[in-house]
């Protein structure tokens, strides 16, 4: 009968203990997308919690291919979920209690046609989209004829069917991922006029200055009544969502195993500068993503000691 306390209190610590080894051996594995923000923010969030004791792994992966492994606990956080791109996913595995939802951050998403500020002065109706075909000629390329040409990425966006739509006088031009920056910076040292996909936030506007257009206001029946609109008998005739949400998600295990992590990735909240100086350190100013992640925490200090004001031990 004497060993039932004994028994008692080993089953009573044990829990405790465990959670306490897990901690400090289980690895916290942060998603790297493929693009600079996040890889950079994600190197100095990461040396943030290792600093506070946590050990950190990295891994290359997919946005499609996330979604699975946040919910397996193959990875634990991702730091940049944007609603332009992931929200089906995301939403989706919330409800279905996948994966958690950690928090939003301060800064807004949008992605818009864009053109650096020089062009206001050739274009003189700017950045009213009204103001498009009349300016039509000085987007005009060596193979477009009498059209205007806006550049766009290699994504499905649907921007085809709003330059029908609006009757815009252009012609869409896909261009690869990897030509986004040069094209940019090729038009800014010629001073050239320019329209082109943009999205904020990114380094563009931490180092370029310029303007979104301005389309009609989105609204959900622009994309599924044609009656809605200034054209009559098409969808599509308006501009793409403003201040779209930008969040974090981790896995299910990470509130029960690093709680006190947890609560620090809740804290941390980027403003769109924030990001948008994250992805110029690496795109514009060519440091390292690790120097970036370096520089980026210097720069930002006080903002991470307010994130690191809550006492929560490990």
């Amino acid at each position: 009968m004497k060993i039932y306390p004994i028994l008692f209190l080993f089953l009573y610590y044990l829990p405790i203990t465990s959670v306490a080894q897990d901690q400090k051996s289980a690895h916290i594995t942060i998603a790297l997308n493929d693009w600079a923000s996040q890889i950079v923010l994600s190197y100095a969030i990461g040396n943030l919690l290792e600093k506070q004791g946590y050990n950190i792994f990295y891994r290359e992966i997919s946005t499609a291919k996330q979604w699975g492994a946040i919910r397996l606990g193959e990875i634990d956080l991702q730091l940049e979920v944007w609603e332009g791109s992931m929200a089906r996913d995301f939403l989706r595995m919330v409800e279905q209690k996948l994966i958690i939802d950690a928090g939003n951050h301060s800064a807004t998403t949008r992605e818009e046609w864009w053109y650096p500020a020089y062009v206001e002065e050739m274009c003189k109706g700017l950045p009213n989209w009204k103001s498009l075909n009349s300016c039509s000629h000085l987007f005009v390329m060596d193979y477009s004829g009498e059209k205007g040409v806006y550049i766009t990425g290699p994504w499905d966006k649907r921007e085809g069917k709003r330059i029908r739509s609006l009757k815009l006088n252009f012609l869409l031009k896909k261009i690869g991922g990897e030509a986004f920056k040069p094209t940019i910076l090729l038009a800014i040292k010629k001073q050239t006029p320019l329209l082109i996909f943009n999205w904020t936030p990114n380094w563009v506007e931490s180092r370029i200055e310029g303007r979104f257009v301005e389309f009609p206001p989105f609204e959900p029946s622009c994309t599924s009544d044609p009656k809605w609109g200034p054209n009559p008998y098409e969808t599509m005739d308006c501009g793409n969502p403003k201040n779209g949400w930008l969040k974090k998600a981790v896995s299910k295990r990470f509130p029960e195993v690093w709680p006190c992590a947890f609560e620090l990735i809740k804290r941390i909240s980027f403003t769109n500068q924030m990001i948008s100086e994250a992805s110029a350190l690496y795109e514009y100013d060519r440091h390292s993503y690790m120097d970036a992640a370096k520089l980026w925490q210097d720069k930002y200090k006080n903002e991470i000691s307010h994130w690191l004001s809550l006492q929560c031990p490990l």
